[in-house]
């Protein structure tokens, strides 16, 4: 292989595993950001530690406890090179496709977990609503039962930090 095209494969392999992390932690709903029902994922420090115990995981392919770069780029190029179905050195959309849906299946089934409160294996119509049962109360700046675009202009905390807890 081309000292050229290594340098592509592990850029590219760089470039793809970042926009995986933050791919994954928007498409889980732990950015930070947006509405997160009581008992359900958040943004703390037992989240923190979960997403550096997956880095290490992933990343820490000989196991002595440190990440180096070599080993992400190694990492992120085997990746590539997995899915790159065709051999050309390149990810395709469809080949893309297949390592994005395979990056976030964990994700996705951390979700299912959520919302399968009572651990069944079935998502119920309740239990998929849950997140979202006291969202119109919590977000309603004037309580008058409707959401408006001025409702949500302020974070939701703004509304306990100041005004009436409904």
């Amino acid at each position: 292989m081309r000292t050229r095209t290594k340098v592509m494969l592990t850029a590219g392999a760089i470039a793809l595993g970042t926009t995986t992390l933050v791919g994954a932690s928007l498409a889980d709903g732990r950015s930070g950001h947006g509405y997160h029902g009581s008992g359900h994922h958040g943004g703390g420090p037992g989240w923190r530690a979960g997403r550096i115990e997956r880095l290490f995981e992933q990343f820490d392919t000989n196991g002595d406890g440190v990440i180096t770069q070599v080993e992400i780029d190694e990492v992120r190029s085997s990746r590539l090179a997995e899915f790159d179905a065709d051999g050309d050195g390149n990810l395709n959309l469809e080949e893309y496709q297949a390592l994005w849906l395979d990056a976030m299946r964990e994700r996705m089934v951390d979700q299912f977990q959520a919302h399968d409160d009572d651990g069944d294996g079935l998502v119920t119509v309740e239990e998929f609503g849950d997140r979202y049962d006291s969202m119109v109360r919590r977000l309603d700046r004037n309580d008058d039962g409707e959401l408006t675009q001025d409702d949500l202009r302020r974070r939701p905390r703004d509304r306990d930090r100041g005004g009436s807890d409904g």
